[in-house]
């Protein structure tokens, strides 16, 4: 189980990342009974990852973000989230904060 700063930070180093020692942000949040279409890219990139956030609707879970310190372009204000339902994480997203931003999975993209 994921239970402390520590692990959540492990979990990410799992897919190559460093981050911040502290969790820029941590929410509690509900996970929506009733998912509309605005919900299916976010939905598939968490299938594509192996998690599937519909066995959670109507539950509370965290979402611990993390800002990372070695995207493989150098660029900052990268951040990863994980999604955790009692110790375990049900989901997690890399995301960029800048205005022309981007999302996708856990894994390190590919820089060749």
């Amino acid at each position: 189980g994921i239970k402390s700063n520590e692990d959540r930070m492990e979990f990410l180093s799992q897919y190559g990342w460093q981050v911040s020692p502290e969790p820029l942000v941590t929410e509690e949040l509900t996970i929506p009974k009733e998912m509309d279409e605005s919900y299916d890219e976010y939905l598939e990139l968490q299938i594509s990852q192996g998690f599937d956030l519909t066995k959670y609707a109507g539950k509370r879970v965290k979402r611990y973000t993390y800002e990372i310190t070695n995207y493989p372009t150098g660029e900052s204000g990268v951040q990863a989230a994980l999604l955790l339902y009692r110790n375990k994480v049900i989901g997690g997203e890399v995301l960029s904060t800048n205005p022309d931003g981007f999302l996708h999975g856990l894994a390190m993209p590919d820089q060749t």
